[in-house]
């Protein structure tokens, strides 16, 4: 019997993944914004709504950042069923792409307050209803990661902290933090932290996303004892550091459709070969590919490891120890990791073995990461 074969595209595709920095909001499918916006009798236009999606952005001319994609559908999502629906969706999305594990982020201090029923409490209700659906009928798992608002005041981060307490829920395994970070790093936020780690919560952030200095990852680690960081890329200009967190295994979730180095190099060329993702992995840090804002950025996992490979310039067997990578820096249970060790190393070999060719990257351009 002929044994069946895959292409390239079908190996990304397949083969099992983490994704353990994904904003839940930015998997909000288009159709989906508007239909809120509709339910809600909010006058959001098509091409209004397209300029939040990057996929559209030569339709509209103009891009509208991320976060004020985030911004306008907190303020869409005014029901439990709303979550539900939207989580339902990214799960669906993420499926088709070989994901069997997500970490998503969502921030419970951007619930609009003049709904009543819209609290942390019955959002995380609704949510955990989403996940057990979705366990049940697709087998991918989902936990979730309230986030701290940066933009907003650190009282307000614990007040978010303190709901956490309040309602633990097993679903429920850390706290993040996000959006602009240029006047309010991580350490402004130490007591929301101080007390979320009290309470046996797991840490992460966003650290260094825009550009910004090294020293917001190292605030991160060695003040707040963040364990792992999202984003981070210029670590690389602290070489001392570097080496220090790379012999550490420090996780960084990288992103390879970060909005920040798309502009810097609008070249696709100069974008491939200076990116900071690179020399990260040169250095032998602890790197997770990740997708941030799935819908929103116009991306999917499997788009975001073949970017890895195609672009970037790392081979198959990079993709293998990005793998478990993401198994190790996750957050579930150590007899669940063990698992997944197992089983996701044998089913990405086993893909593998029935790949039709295997991407050819030029000498001087690859990357072989082993760590």
């Amino acid at each position: 019997m002929q044994q069946e074969s895959l292409t390239l595209s079908d190996f990304y595709h397949q083969f099992p993944k983490a994704d353990l920095h994904y904003h839940l909001l930015g998997g909000v499918r288009l159709n989906t914004m508007l239909a809120l916006a509709d339910k809600y009798n909010v006058e959001l236009s098509e091409i209004d709504a397209k300029c939040y999606y990057r996929a559209h952005q030569e339709e509209t001319g103009k891009m509208k950042g991320g976060i004020e994609a985030l911004t306008l559908l907190y303020s869409l999502m005014r029901a439990p069923e709303d979550y539900f629906q939207v989580l339902v969706e990214v799960a669906e999305d993420a499926h088709a792409c070989g994901v069997k594990y997500i970490e998503t982020f969502w921030n419970p201090s951007d619930l609009p307050s003049e709904y009543a029923n819209m609290n942390y409490q019955t959002v995380t209700d609704a949510l955990a209803e989403a996940i057990e659906h979705v366990e049940h009928t697709m087998g991918l798992v989902i936990r979730l990661i309230p986030s701290i608002n940066r933009e907003k005041s650190p009282e307000a981060a614990i007040d978010m902290v303190n709901d956490m307490i309040a309602y633990p829920h097993p679903y429920i395994l850390g706290i993040g933090i996000d959006y602009k970070e240029h006047n309010a790093s991580v350490e402004k936020f130490w007591k929301a932290y101080r007390l979320a780690e009290q309470h046996h919560y797991r840490l992460t952030a966003h650290c260094s996303e825009f550009g910004l200095h090294w020293r917001n990852v190292e605030t991160g680690i060695e003040l707040i004892n963040i364990e792992r960081i999202d984003h981070g890329y210029t670590i690389i200009d602290n070489p001392e550091l570097t080496e220090k967190y790379a012999q550490k295994g420090v996780p960084f979730t990288v992103i390879p459709s970060n909005t920040y180095y798309f502009k810097q190099w609008p070249e696709h060329k100069d974008w491939c070969q200076k990116h900071p993702i690179r020399a990260m992995a040169k250095a032998g840090l602890n790197i997770i590919p990740c997708t941030d804002d799935w819908h929103i950025h116009n991306t999917t996992s499997a788009n975001c490891y073949r970017v890895m490979v195609e672009d970037f310039g790392f081979d198959l067997d990079s993709l293998r120890v990005m793998m478990l990578n993401s198994i190790d820096a996750s957050w579930i249970t150590e007899q669940q990791k063990q698992q997944w060790r197992i089983s996701w190393s044998e089913m990405f070999d086993s893909l593998r073995a029935k790949l039709t060719t295997e991407p050819v990257i030029p000498q001087e351009h690859l990357i072989q990461y082993r760590r």
